[in-house]
């Protein structure tokens, strides 16, 4: 799990549950260049290297990121042919193709084998290659150990990994089925590391540029079984390109929930699963519980209602709007459809049934029409019973983020209240102040001095003070 703040008796927990507008935009994260054995048809096509792939993947139809993941070992020239002094010439490309606002271009590596009980991860956010051949790395992890590469993934804050093309029996702890990720239990290190799966994969060797040649295959079972485990992943959609067809063999994309196309919200995004995977490269699907977001995961005294709305840009209707409902940690119990729509773009759901003490998780899985499927990354949500005078106790308990701080402070409240805002520095001298009506808000910190503060929130029962760094 990414992070979740302690619950005492009644606390709303989101990671993203600020009133804002969010984008939709649709890109690919998976992708191979000549730097290892990708760009097979260079002789023809002209393009040998990620800097050729970014340029032509800005000119494919609704495409707004191409990340280009090489494979981190060489085994042989184009097998998968990968070199440790490639790295940082792929980082640089990538940044120097790079425009925010307009198209987003990253650098990162698929790390593994495809071997028995191996498997491939998507890794981005390290600026330095990991390997296990000599001479051809620059961070060191043995090519069977997963739980080496899971944790290296968790220690690094900025990092994130993803499951390609997963199979039940991958990403084995000893190299036997019986300990792959699917068929142990719950590891908290892991889910600190890992943020999704995809819905497609594929295909990886089509040379098709006109948009339609989908993969048959999917993940959707792995992803439910996962998710079943307790992991907190969402759900997302590869090309895993090694011909020059970025964003161009299928409209399929990864569809990245964002306030704006810059490269530290999809990061941001992909960290706390505000996405989803479609068939469909224009579908803009909400779904949310009150002002919180696919990815969210909440806790709270009530029965949580669900919205979803599907809005096509070629005005396609929804054949069917299925919510589906499963139990984190239900030893491998798979979550079931509790509430379908049929021809109809929205929905509104209540969950009346649930447990206290039980984290339930919830998704969208959306057909069309024209039989293009989508399925989104859940909200989890844990139910508590209120308890009376104890629970009031609790309500100040406030969430903000990011800490440290270089401009916008976050902060989120468990009930709508009139709070008292101050920040007051190391010499005790107040230098900001002001109240606020709703229970999340920003605060511009851009001007602010570096260094240690006291974040304090205050209602008319209590005060409640946490460190603040800006840095």
């Amino acid at each position: 799990m990414r992070f979740l703040l302690p619950i005492i008796i009644f606390l709303f927990i989101s990671q993203n549950i600020f009133s804002q507008t969010y984008n939709y935009y649709f890109g690919n994260l998976h992708s191979h260049t000549g730097l290892s054995d990708g760009s097979k048809d260079s002789t023809s096509s002209g393009v040998t290297n990620p800097t050729g792939a970014y340029a032509y993947a800005k000119l494919s139809q609704n495409f707004n990121f191409l990340g280009v993941s090489e494979h981190n070992h060489f085994s042989a020239t184009n097998n998968p042919g990968f070199q440790v002094q490639s790295y940082s010439v792929g980082l640089n490309q990538a940044a120097a193709a790079n425009q925010e606002g307009t198209f987003l271009t990253l650098f990162g590596m698929e790390w593994g084998v495809s071997a028995s009980y191996s498997g491939h991860l998507i890794i981005y956010g390290f600026n330095q290659l990991i390997g296990w051949e000599t001479g051809n790395f620059d961070i060191y992890n043995a090519k069977t150990d997963y739980d080496g590469i899971f944790k290296k993934v968790k220690n690094n804050p900025n990092a994130f990994c993803y499951l390609a093309h997963p199979q039940f029996s991958d990403f084995s702890i000893n190299g036997t089925a019986s300990t792959a990720l699917s068929n142990m239990p719950y590891n908290a290190a892991y889910d600190s590391a890992i943020v999704g799966t995809p819905l497609r994969s594929g295909l990886a060797f089509s040379t098709f540029t006109n948009y339609s040649d989908y993969p048959s295959g999917n993940y959707f079972q792995y992803y439910k079984k996962i998710l079943s485990i307790g992991y907190h992943v969402g759900m997302g959609y590869d090309h895993d390109n090694h011909y020059t067809t970025f964003g161009r063999n299928n409209g399929g994309r990864m569809v990245i929930v964002t306030p704006t196309l810059s490269t530290a919200n999809l990061y941001n995004a992909m960290q706390k699963m505000n996405f989803y995977g479609s068939d469909d490269w224009n579908a803009k699907v909400s779904f949310t519980s009150g002002s919180n977001i696919m990815g969210s995961q909440l806790a709270g005294t009530y029965m949580p209602t669900f919205n979803i709305v599907h809005n096509d840009g070629n005005a396609e209707i929804a054949d069917s709007i299925k919510i589906w409902r499963g139990v984190s940690n239900s030893g491998g119990v798979y979550p079931q459809v509790i509430s379908i729509t049929k021809q109809n773009n929205t929905k509104t759901f209540t969950d009346a049934g649930l447990s206290p003490g039980t984290e339930y998780y919830y998704f969208v899985e959306i057909k069309q029409n024209d039989g293009d499927w989508i399925v989104t990354s859940p909200i989890w949500y844990k139910y508590s019973l209120p308890v009376g005078l104890y629970e009031k106790e609790a309500l100040l308990d406030f969430h903000f983020y990011p800490n440290p701080v270089v401009q916008k402070l976050f902060i989120s409240m468990a009930m709508p209240d009139t709070y008292l805002i101050s920040i007051i520095d190391l010499t005790g001298r107040l230098i900001f102040e002001n109240t606020y009506t709703d229970n999340s808000l920003g605060i511009d910190l851009s001007q602010f001095n570096k260094g240690i503060y006291t974040l304090k929130v205050s209602n008319s029962k209590q005060s409640v003070t946490k460190k603040l760094i800006v840095e």
